[in-house]
């Protein structure tokens, strides 16, 4: 097996069905959007003794309907993240690793970049997408061809019709000829289809944005989607490349650009799905051109000293400010806060670099993850955090989120507010009291178990989901969590009574921990590249005609883009 293929297809290392599912359960399971104390560590240690006691109970396990976790995206784009019950979500990681031998092999043939493959040991259970590899691929393609396709599906996850997911893995007619029978239903296709509809409320319309088991069930659509335009258009795996759902393909005529979008929108439409129209065109290659803002904010050097420091410090956040009003689609800030992690500011400067962050955070709320560790750090290493000022922040971001349901917002601010000690008025939280959204609501009772809110917090919305029925609802979170820390109660022991969450309880395993913070940033490590992104990077550098080398026309061309694969090598 060639390393391009074992990048392509989930590595070499092979797993157990365990360890695939640990790993789904462990690292693969709530989103990354959500505050540090949010885990499944401890539900996936105890994967085995709750999933053969939850199998004893015999039956049909219940419909269960997921939280939704609104976080932007861009300035002024959202993407909503669901947080799915730990049963419908157990079952449906459980069908993926029982049978990915047979998954594997159907996703692996394809134009993504990378492919997708469950890990042990990463951040993720499926590393995300290595976005490096995605434009050095487009690089090749660009060098190779005059004009490229460029498309993608309009709201994937959100309108992936859930019945797909067998017609790509099984065949459309052979799902069609035998709907409603026993047959039927032992097909791998039709179990991932019934498995992630128990999660969504047996909705057929979408799949959960954030566990990792959607990019497989997304993959597979996607791969089906991939064959189609292989067979019609006829397309070598070097002419091609799909980052998820964006296709980015190279012709050499306008016309053959044009007439492939055809060709793709049917393909789409097979699975019912739809090209997106604005995001969809045909472009010559030199007209597509790169952002300039990330070289220009790269090669800042910070100057040495007070003065030296203080000074670049403006000028990069000048340029930051500057870009990011220049491409407003683009999430310019979010990179440069994040990137002056790295900086290690002097004291002296430490008020100027604080003011540069509280101005990103109100600017662009996708900063903020990296800012409260930022502040989180310094704050922990004695500098003068500016405490009254990030208050006043933490208060205009819950009195402007909450009302709209902007959960991030509000949820890191209230997390900023414990990871600094910060005690806030109850008046203040009185919007977040009014949201539903366990997330928000378990930090909030966090602060308040901490004696970091002053005056009382009124709970009377969040108490009626302290019952039976708030086990499989959307608030199912803070059903089971609050009443497992005694921050809440409910009128009878419901957990205790419940099949599945009691089978939870007996293992103490909680899914909020108190104690787990944000890293430092001293201790915060670059992404390494992807596996495929080795690969590909060995079979360039390898002269042509050599075993591994390009062998696609054009290839000499890429002599000249030694400059642009600097940044990645």
């Amino acid at each position: 097996m060639s390393p391009d293929t074992r990048a392509r297809t989930g590595g070499s290392q092979a797993m157990s069905k365990d360890a695939r599912l640990r790993a789904l359960l462990a690292t693969g399971y709530f989103p990354d959007e959500l505050p540090p104390p949010f885990n499944t560590l401890e539900f996936a240690r105890f994967r085995s003794s709750i999933g053969s006691a939850w199998d004893d109970l015999g039956g049909d396990y219940p419909k269960t309907v997921p939280e939704i976790f609104s976080s932007p995206k861009l300035r002024a784009w959202r993407r909503d993240f669901s947080i799915v019950n730990p049963v419908a979500q157990y079952y449906l990681a459980k069908v993926i690793s029982d049978n990915w031998s047979a998954i594997k092999k159907e996703i692996a043939g394809s134009y993504s970049a990378e492919g997708v493959g469950v890990n042990a040991g990463g951040s993720r259970a499926i590393p995300k997408p290595d976005f490096n590899l995605v434009r050095l691929r487009h690089s090749e393609i660009a060098a190779s061809y005059d004009y490229v396709l460029i498309a993608d599906i309009s709201r994937f996850y959100g309108t992936l019709y859930t019945h797909a997911i067998a017609w790509a893995l099984n065949g459309k007619p052979l799902c069609k000829s035998l709907l409603n029978t026993p047959a039927y239903n032992n097909l791998l296709g039709a179990k991932l289809d019934r498995a992630v509809r128990k999660g969504n409320d047996n909705q057929t319309l979408g799949i959960p944005v954030g566990p990792d088991t959607s990019r497989v069930l997304s993959e597979i659509v996607a791969v089906a989607v991939d064959t189609a335009l292989r067979k019609k258009l006829k397309l070598n795996p070097q002419r091609a490349v799909r980052h998820v759902d964006d296709w980015f393909i190279g012709f050499d005529s306008l016309g053959d650009a044009e007439a492939a979008v055809a060709v793709l929108s049917a393909a789409c439409r097979d699975f019912q799905l739809e090209i997106h129209p604005e995001k969809t065109r045909c472009v010559h290659v030199p007209r597509e051109i790169e952002s300039l803002w990330p070289a220009a904010l790269k090669s800042v050097s910070f100057g040495v000293g007070i003065a030296g420091q203080r000074r670049s410090l403006e000028h990069y956040f000048s340029q930051a400010f500057h870009f990011a009003t220049e491409y407003p689609r683009e999430n310019v800030l979010s990179f440069a806060v994040s990137s002056s992690r790295a900086l290690r500011v002097l004291p002296a400067n430490w008020h100027t670099y604080e003011t540069y962050l509280l101005k990103a955070a109100r600017t662009n709320a996708t900063t903020l993850p990296s800012i409260v560790q930022i502040l989180a750090s310094y704050n922990a290493w004695g500098y003068a955090v500016g405490k009254d000022r990030i208050a006043k922040l933490i208060e205009d971001l819950i009195r402007n989120n909450a009302p709209t349901a902007f959960h991030a917002e509000v949820a890191w601010a209230l997390f900023l507010a414990k990871a600094l000690s910060i005690t806030l008025p109850a008046r203040s939280l009185k919007p977040v009291t009014e949201l539903e959204s366990s997330v928000c609501a378990l930090i909030a009772l966090d602060l308040r178990s901490r004696g970091l809110i002053d005056g009382t917090l009124n709970t009377k919305l969040w108490q009626a989901s302290m019952n039976d029925a708030g086990l499989t609802s959307n608030m199912w979170l803070l059903a089971y969590e609050a009443e497992f820390k005694g921050w809440l109660k409910g009128t009878t022991p419901y957990v205790a009574a419940h099949p599945y969450f009691r089978e939870l309880r007996a293992k103490n395993v909680s899914f909020y921990n108190t104690k787990r913070n944000v890293k430092d940033i001293r201790k915060a490590k670059p992404k390494p590249p992807s596996s495929a992104l080795l690969a590909l990077r060995a079979r360039l550098a390898a002269p042509i005609g050599q075993t591994g080398a390009p062998a696609f026309a054009g290839a000499a061309r890429f002599a000249g883009l030694a400059d642009y694969w600097s940044d990645y090598f």
